[in-house]
């Protein structure tokens, strides 16, 4: 690709503490955090909304936030105040009232107990509310473009909007992008999927409503030994119209929101496709739609209950499940999952299975903590190697391939936000980088904002 050198002056827009990229859920977790903790916050985001994939992605359920055995709920914090005030508006049930084998939870068993249904539009409007709440500025339909910065920190981020280009100041940085291109573009090192540029398969959600739940729900259950974890419901179907089927699945996933009879379908699966190149993104989008399409149809021809189901359409944008991975001060291994390792500095402890979603078979691989209930995240897998004062929240924090498969759940972003908000506020205040502050007095604030960090 040929280059030319571009140069121009741009116009600060705002001077402040901390400047959150990305208004998903880590970046929700991130700037209601900071707020709250007096940081003069400024969280923008390239949407016209706040929520990322819970909202314009349309992906749900909430994943467990239980421990591995069901028994006990282990993310809370930002998060429990953000479901009960969904509840509260009709517009989520609350993981307690939600078993496994159920339309809730896709009639799966094995790590699927306690999912969270909820309404995108719902989630939105009460994220919306919590950051407002908390004081937090918002900065809609903003893209990040690059950083500025002077030795081993960054001075300011360049953003692109309807009225240009400008910079934000700001003394406290954190990527929420999803994809790490703040960490990229301050030079930070990082790994492209499992490091030999294969990733995870992207899905694009669609929404159905006027299904005949019970009549749907009694011939799953009559099919009931048929499902396990990549071979759920319909993949009787779909093994026996195999070349009528045509996608590069083997299940048709999917679960019912708090209104009855409406579905959130998490079927389609484009493979070979790296979401950091936007030609590939744009394939994905095309591909999404006819496949969604098809995959609709499908379902109108063969399976009971959607005889007279109607499409409401897809998602605003792809879901990626996996793109970069920053290399942290700590990687968070598949081997400290699967061990249920819960190191001293851990700032979250989670027990979602590891999910992945790989081309080698038309299900996947899934692995549940079989012994242990729970692991920690380290504060460490935040804190990027070069950078001073910058956090890295989401799914692209620092974490090998298989470790990845099991943190990049709406709930586990939530939850890294919040250690990644708190932790920046604590770094203003006591005049530190990120990296210097006491993790200890880290988890005692985390606590003290009802994050549950282990016994």
């Amino acid at each position: 690709m040929e280059n030319i050198r571009y140069s121009r002056n741009i116009p600060i827009y705002r001077d402040v503490d901390i400047v959150v990229a990305g208004a998903g859920p880590a970046g929700i977790g991130a700037a209601v955090c900071a707020a709250r903790a007096g940081a003069k916050t400024l969280i923008f985001d390239q949407s016209g909304c706040v929520g990322g994939m819970a909202t314009i992605g349309l992906v749900g359920p909430f994943m467990t936030c239980y421990d591995a055995q069901g028994k006990k709920q282990i993310i809370k914090g930002v998060f429990e105040e953000l479901v009960e005030r969904m509840a509260e508006k009709g517009g989520a049930i609350h993981p307690d009232d939600v078993g496994p084998e159920c339309s809730y939870s896709g009639w799966y068993k094995i790590g699927h107990n306690h999912v969270g249904p909820f309404d995108h539009e719902c989630f939105k409007k009460e994220a919306t509310a919590m950051l407002k709440e908390a004081g937090a500025d918002i900065l809609l339909h903003t893209s990040f473009v690059d950083v500025l910065k002077e030795e081993d920190s960054i001075t300011g981020v360049v953003i692109h909007n309807k009225a240009g280009l400008s910079l934000i100041r700001a003394r406290q940085i954190i990527d929420c992008t999803g994809d790490g291109d703040v960490a990229m573009a301050a030079g930070e090192d990082f790994l492209l999927g499992n490091g030999k540029g294969e990733m995870q398969s992207a899905t694009l959600f669609f929404r159905v409503c006027n299904v005949d739940s019970q009549k749907l729900d009694a011939h799953i259950k009559a099919h009931r030994d048929e499902i396990r974890p990549f071979y759920g419901p319909f993949s009787w179907l779909i093994r026996d119209k195999k070349e009528e089927w045509g996608i590069p699945r083997g299940e048709v996933c999917l679960f019912e929101g708090p209104v009855k009879g409406e579905y959130r379908m998490n079927v389609s699966r484009l493979l070979h496709l790296n979401g950091t190149n936007p030609e590939e993104l744009t394939r994905g989008e095309i591909e999404g739609m006819e496949q969604t399409a098809h995959i609709f149809s499908f379902l109108k021809k063969y399976a009971p209950g959607f005889e007279n189901a109607v499409f409401m359409g897809n998602a605003a944008t792809l879901g990626l499940r996996e793109t970069r991975h920053i290399k942290g001060k700590y990687r968070l291994t598949g081997e400290d999952v699967l061990a249920g390792r819960v190191r001293e500095d851990s700032i979250a402890v989670l027990g979602t299975s590891i999910d992945m979603h790989n081309e080698k078979d038309e299900g996947g691989s899934y692995y549940v903590l079989e012994d242990k209930p729970y692991y920690g995240v380290p504060y460490a897998c935040l804190v990027p190697e070069k950078t001073k004062n910058l956090l890295v929240a989401g799914r692209s924090i620092s974490a090998d391939e298989t470790a990845f498969s099991s943190i990049r759940m709406i709930p586990c972003c939530i939850a890294f936000g919040q250690a990644a908000g708190t932790a920046a506020a604590m770094a203003l205040r006591q005049g530190k980088s990120p990296a210097d502050i006491n993790p200890e007095e880290l988890r005692q604030k985390l606590k003290e904002q009802n994050v549950y960090l282990g016994e």
